[in-house]
């Protein structure tokens, strides 16, 4: 038997045009049916969706914008998003993101949700968070665990007696006026600034940017809100480590928590937002609460999350993001192809698309078929720079799309040892996320960078034996 496929688009359409969102509580929605037999693209025309078999050129077009495309990938029909067409990116007014809905999904064991993985794009309402680090390992007699007494403890650790200065510095430290240091508290220049206000201790600003950062901790879970860290004076934005010589030095040190935890960087519109962190530990409890109510555990201020938005599960040693019926949906973004071999429901602006495909069979000699199934299609090696066809809500990320990171997700191929793993530091910079990329938009943002040399001070007695170089005549 050889066999047609249909693909079939149900699709749901709220009314109202507000931010790319659809209120799954809402009745003003429309309804509408398409289908089509061959490889296409799914535009938006205004309120409508269509199906076109040819690439359209949206110059001078209002209300147009690409969502999609039904391809083949080794004979099996799959959807991709649509961000650039032969090679050439597309404006971003001229096309929609996709983003899976959670709440559609249904799991064949216990668990409930979408199983989250590193590099995954959460959407509550308005507000997106990056899966940033996620540790399943289980460690026991951490029932009492409490993030909140993990701070304090480190606090109270950097509060320690500065051995006495070794050299004398002319020019202070801007900010405790000290003339004095030592090698782990040294004078440098870390920025623009020039004559009195040129040097200041490591330490002294570590503390300042600390001072920068606000902390909002339960027993289970720890946010961090900061805006740019950058110089007061001359606005210069500091990396997110220094090199001193031979040493490396970290400006900003959270420790991560041991056991289970979740990671979760929240996503900037531009460089003016405000950046933010969330460490989730379920040592303690095996669920947590999301949303917009002071009950929550993790709480997302925002008007557009839900009071009780999502569950953040733990169970069989993975972590899963359920749907507690929030107004505006839980969504995962899509940044690689998905087959259509099961029903699938994805989110695109403010319409709802559910994708079916229905099979008409024709009778040929089976000996005439190939033998084709989905895992042949996981294991072919696809053509450079295309992305491979790989099964979702399986701990391979949905919102990644570099092949490498997703055959090793995928266990296709060995995995490279990374720095961020051995690192103790929640702000260590891993795989684009971090202090200085949390921009919704990764391309055309302009970020810190992660390393900067820096100048140390120059001594009282260093200066003088360098001004009698500079006096000495003898050599003329």
């Amino acid at each position: 038997m050889n066999f047609k496929a249909i693909i079939q688009a149900s699709i749901l359409t709220w009314e109202k045009d507000s931010n790319e969102l659809f209120d799954y509580d809402s009745k003003s929605v429309s309804k509408s049916l398409i289908k089509t037999e061959t490889p296409s693209f799914l535009l938006r025309n205004g309120d409508d969706l269509e199906f076109s078999s040819t690439f359209r050129s949206l110059a001078g077009t209002s209300g147009m914008k690409y969502i999609l495309k039904v391809h083949l990938i080794d004979k099996n029909f799959a959807i991709t998003p649509v961000s650039s067409v032969n090679g050439k990116k597309l404006r971003r007014d001229h096309f929609e993101k996709t983003w899976l809905v959670v709440r559609a999904l249904k799991n064949s064991h216990s668990a409930k949700g979408y199983r989250l993985a590193e590099g995954d794009v959460i959407k509550l309402g308005k507000l997106k968070f990056r899966v940033k680090e996620i540790s399943s390992t289980a460690v026991p007699g951490l029932e009492t665990f409490s993030m909140s007494d993990m701070l304090s403890q480190n606090q109270s650790s950097e509060h320690s007696e500065e051995p006495p200065p070794s050299k004398i510095y002319k020019l202070p430290c801007r900010i405790c006026l000290s003339e004095s240091n030592d090698d782990d508290n040294p004078l440098i220049a870390p920025c623009k600034c020039d004559g009195t206000m040129k040097y200041i201790h490591i330490k002294c600003l570590q503390q300042c940017l600390r001072s920068k950062i606000t902390s909002r901790y339960s027993d289970c879970s720890v946010s961090f809100v900061w805006k740019k860290l950058c110089c007061d004076l001359c606005k210069k934005e500091y990396p997110y480590k220094f090199i001193l010589g031979q040493k490396v030095i970290e400006l900003l040190d959270i420790p991560k928590p041991p056991g289970q935890y979740i990671i979760l960087e929240g996503l900037c519109k531009d460089k003016t937002s405000n950046k933010s962190l969330h460490v989730v530990s379920l040592c303690s409890k095996s669920s947590i609460k999301i949303g917009r109510s002071q009950e929550c555990d993790l709480r997302a201020q925002d008007i557009s999350v839900s009071r009780t938005h999502a569950m953040l599960n733990y169970a069989a040693g993975h972590f899963y993001l359920e749907d507690s019926g929030g107004k505006f949906g839980t969504l995962i973004q899509i940044k690689r192809p998905i087959s259509l071999a099961h029903k699938i429901t994805i989110q695109a602006g403010r319409s709802i698309i559910t994708f079916s495909m229905k099979k008409q069979f024709s009778i040929i000699p089976s000996c005439f078929r190939p033998i084709s199934t989905m895992i042949d299609s996981y294991l072919t090696p696809q053509p450079e720079g295309n992305l491979p066809l790989l099964p979702y809500n399986t701990g391979i990320p949905l919102s990644v799309n570099n092949p490498y990171d997703l055959l090793e997700s995928a266990g296709l191929c060995p995995h490279k040892p990374d720095e961020y793993s051995r690192t103790n530091n929640v702000l260590f910079e891993h795989k684009q996320l971090g202090l200085n990329s949390s921009y919704e938009d990764e391309e055309g943002t302009e970020s810190g960078d992660s390393v900067e040399e820096v100048k140390l001070a120059i001594s009282s007695d260093e200066e003088d034996e360098n001004e009698e170089k500079r006096f000495d005549t003898s050599a003329i």
